[in-house]
This record gives C-alpha cells, sequence and structure tokens, in this order.
C-alpha cells in the first residue's frame, strides 16, 4: 500500500492552495477603472502646515531686516496650523470647493493664508502685525506658486511609484496581446483599463502630479476645484466614470486613505465601485466597528499590496 510521506502531503496541500488562488485570480473580473486619492495616499507634506507657513514667513522678514525677521521668528508654528484649520473651515463653508464658480483658487487661497498667520500672531508682542502684515503678499506667492505645487512641500508616500508602474505595466501588456476590460477606448492604452485621480484639490493637481513624477501614469485627474463637487458625493465617481468612458457595469476601484470621504463615497456611489481603504491598523482602528461592517471595502496597510489584491502579480 501507497503512504504519503508528510511533505508530501504538504507539497501537494501547498499546490491546491495554488491551484485555488489562481482559478480566482483567472476568474476575477479585471477592473475597466482604477481611482485614486491623492493626498495622504499619493502624497504627503514634508512638514505641518504651521512650519511651511512660517518658513516663507520667515525667509520673506530677512529682506525687510533684522527686526522683521525677529517678529516672524516668533510665530507659533503649532498656532499657525491650528489658525489655518479654522481659516481653511471658514473659506470652505462660505466658498465650496476652493470657489469653483465664485473666483480662482489663487483668489480664494489668499484670503486663507493671510487670516492663518495674523490670527497666529494676534495678541502677541513679539509678532507684531505692523511687522508681519507687510510680508504677507510676497510669502503668499511663494507658498502658493511653489512651495504647495512642488517638492518643497511634498512628499511621495511609500511605494507609490513602483504600485503605479506595476499596474501600468499590467495594462500595457494586455494591450499588446489584445485583452479588454472593458473601457470604450477613450483613452490611448485602447479598449483596456483606465487609471485616473479623484481629488478634493484645487486646479493646480495637475502641476503637482507633474512635477512629483506621478502625472504621466494617469489618463485623467478630477478635482474637486474643476467641477465644483468633491468627495464623498456620489456625483464626483459619477463624473470619473463618465470621463473615463467606461460602460455600464464596468467594475471600478477606487482607493484612498479617508473613510469618510474615499471609501463611503465609492460604497456609497454604487455603480461598480469597489472601494480601498489604504492604513495601518492604528488609523482604522479609530473607525466605528459597526461603521466598517456595514461598508464592504477592502483594506490594504500598504499601496505596494494593491496590485496583489487586484490580481496582477
Amino acid at each position: 500500500m501507497l503512504t504519503r510521506t508528510p511533505l508530501a502531503t504538504e507539497r501537494r496541500r501547498k499546490l491546491r492552495a495554488l491551484t485555488r488562488r489562481l482559478s480566482v485570480l483567472m476568474l476575477a473580473r479585471p477592473p475597466g477603472l482604477i481611482t485614486f486619492d491623492c493626498t495622504g495616499t499619493l502624497f504627503e507634506l514634508k512638514a505641518s502646515v504651521g512650519t511651511l507657513y512660517k518658513q516663507a514667513v520667515v525667509a520673506e522678514a530677512w529682506k525687510h531686516g533684522i527686526y522683521s525677521a525677529a517678529h516672524a521668528e516668533a510665530l507659533n508654528e503649532k498656532a499657525i496650523t491650528q489658525a489655518f484649520v479654522s481659516a481653511f473651515a471658514a473659506a470652505d463653508n462660505a466658498r465650496p470647493c476652493f470657489g469653483a464658480g465664485l473666483c480662482t483658487s489663487e483668489e480664494w487661497w489668499s484670503p486663507v493664508v493671510q487670516q492663518t498667520i495674523m490670527s497666529a500672531a494676534a495678541g502677541r508682542k513679539d509678532c507684531s502685525a505692523s511687522y508681519i502684515r507687510p510680508l504677507l503678499p510676497a510669502s503668499f506667492d511663494v507658498l502658493y506658486h511653489d512651495t504647495f505645487v512642488s517638492r518643497n512641500g511634498w512628499i511621495l508616500k511609500p511605494h507609490v511609484i513602483n504600485t503605479l508602474a506595476h499596474i501600468r505595466a499590467w495594462r500595457d501588456e494586455r494591450v499588446s496581446i489584445g485583452v479588454s476590460s472593458g473601457s470604450n477606448g477613450t483613452y490611448p492604452a485602447g479598449d483596456n483599463l483606465v487609471l485616473g485621480v479623484i481629488s478634493n484639490w484645487d486646479d493646480r493637481l495637475p502641476q503637482l502630479l507633474k512635477r512629483l513624477g506621478l502625472a504621466s501614469y494617469f489618463d485623467f485627474i478630477l478635482t474637486s476645484g474643476e467641477v465644483g463637487v468633491e468627495k464623498p458625493e456620489a456625483a464626483m465617481f459619477t463624473l470619473a466614470q463618465k470621463l473615463a468612458g467606461v460602460p455600464a457595469g464596468s467594475r471600478c476601484v477606487h482607493v484612498g486613505d479617508s473613510f469618510s470621504r474615499d471609501v463611503l463615497g465609492a460604497f456609497q456611489a454604487g455603480h461598480g465601485w469597489e472601494p480601498v481603504f489604504v492604513c495601518n491598523q492604528a488609523k482604522r482602528a479609530q473607525i466605528e466597528p459597526q461603521l466598517l461592517a456595514r461598508v464592504e471595502h477592502a483594506h490594504l496597510e500598504s499601496l505596494r499590496l494593491l496590485p496583489e489584491w487586484l490580481g496582477m502579480t
């Protein structure tokens, strides 16, 4: 009688598991559209808002003399960050989506920055308004046109380039052998997967993505400042599907780090959307367990795991 050794049994078990996994991957419907959130998902600030704002003000202050520099150096970074949260919320409430249809994003941001810095300086003798206020126009120009649209203000999250390159390579290989994922061929890649960005950002995002070396990976960039709606509104996701040209019933995946904006937004949008929540366990633990259970989504601790989850390994 033939008997199986423990080693042979273990090999057979692993082979069956691998076969099942391959069968799932082969039967899984490939996505026709994958979209990404930006801030917190693809890139993040190099330092706090308070630190970046203060750096710009101090650099400008030294051009005005030692007294101006002394008052600028006395600005408190934490106070600036706290003042920014309030100023941003007030501006967003008054003119949502960075003033879409009402003003330019530059006109929207200018009072936010000025109010932030002046609020942080208020009531402090060592941060006199008479010294700080003259510094604001030039400081704002640096912040708006350079810091927050370049590597001076942002750094890539881990594994971003490798992940996007992997997905693009998978797509290009399918195009070369004539395998379709279900789009209508609106984009140059052909009748295949479309990659896009859905972000609550202003009209400078394409410029930033280009400077970070990411723009070439995407077929479209959709911002709230451009269309006047923002995540988690379903309209944002519907617009992305229309822009991508994916037919009804296509599998659409949205990847983001915010449960309230990205996960809930994609889940509630329906129509084929699948949310992927990219965050560590500590951040996920902050979400109510009942909400996590009720909202169907995938959770990945790292963007590095996305290609495998998509079946692109």
